[in-house]
């Protein structure tokens, strides 16, 4: 039997009971850890707890239904996570709302800036932006007080955040990568982690339409983010931070910490930094 390494490490996932959360979720799961997956939607977590039979011990998951863009539900979603296990080691900000939300053919008749409806723009940001952020938010206190932990938020590959007819899908993502860098200086020397992990191309999930012109056996595959996030959130990584691993380029046959450094860049876009002149404070 495989070693589980992540024994006694609490996770919370948030959008764990679909697309690339469920193959996080199931990924922590079968290597010891104990889950929270958070959901918009009860039948969605539901459907998760039924087919994880044999993938993990009992009790080992916990689901709670949530919307994750109002702080007193994610302060809630924090508080129950820690009455239930009495911990939280690690949160991976995995929920997020696509461009279908914007208009269903998307891919046929692009959406331009302009066209795109205010209260449909709002509520993309707010998912993908202001819940990552509310659910760091609530949950880094804890780790911070213990010492460790790490965070995971889930971006998309860097063109997409500039691509042309993305608002605002492209734009809440670039917020989350920006942020992902300025939370890791933010929690230096406190032995909490912030790290970025992305699939690394278009992925076969309900983000792409059925009627989108792919071969989605071509598609990047949501298991490419099993192995990632499975070292991420291990003691393993515990030196790592403002980093963005790509899981379409973790080499599973390498061991964990060489595929970790093939498949590593710094999160956002530091190197630019130098562009920049900061006068010294006085």
């Amino acid at each position: 039997m495989p070693e589980k390494t992540l024994q006694d490490k609490v996770a919370i996932i948030t959008g764990g009971a679909g697309g690339m959360g469920t193959v996080m979720t199931l990924a922590l799961l079968e290597d010891g850890a104990r889950v929270a997956v958070v959901d918009n939607r009860d039948e969605r977590c539901q459907a998760l707890a039924r087919s994880i039979a044999g993938v993990a011990e009992e009790g080992a998951l916990m689901t709670i239904t949530a919307d994750i863009t109002q702080a007193e539900e994610c302060d809630r979603v924090a508080a129950a996570v820690l009455g239930r296990f009495g911990r939280v080691d690690a949160l991976v900000n995995a929920a997020g709302i696509g461009m279908q939300t914007v208009r269903a053919n998307y891919m046929s008749e692009p959406v331009r800036f302009w066209e795109v409806e205010p209260d449909r723009w709002q509520t993309v940001m707010d998912v993908n932006w202001k819940g990552a952020f509310l659910m760091a938010r609530a949950v880094t206190p804890h780790l911070v007080e213990q010492g460790s932990g790490r965070i995971v938020n889930v971006t998309t590959s860097l063109d997409t955040m500039f691509r042309g007819a993305y608002t605002p899908y492209g734009m809440s993502k670039a917020a989350l990568e920006a942020a992902s860098a300025s939370w890791a200086k933010d929690l230096e020397d406190t032995g909490v982690t912030v790290n970025v992990l992305v699939p690394g191309g278009p992925t076969n999930t309900s983000f792409i339409p059925e009627s989108a012109p792919f071969d989605r056996g071509k598609l990047v595959q949501p298991e490419v983010m099993a192995a990632p996030i499975r070292w991420l959130v291990s003691d393993a990584s515990e030196a790592i931070t403002g980093c963005r691993f790509v899981g379409n380029d973790w080499d599973t046959a390498l061991e964990p910490a060489e595929a970790a450094k093939a498949a590593c860049r710094p999160a956002a876009w530091q190197d630019l930094a130098s562009q920049a002149v900061w006068p010294d404070r006085k």
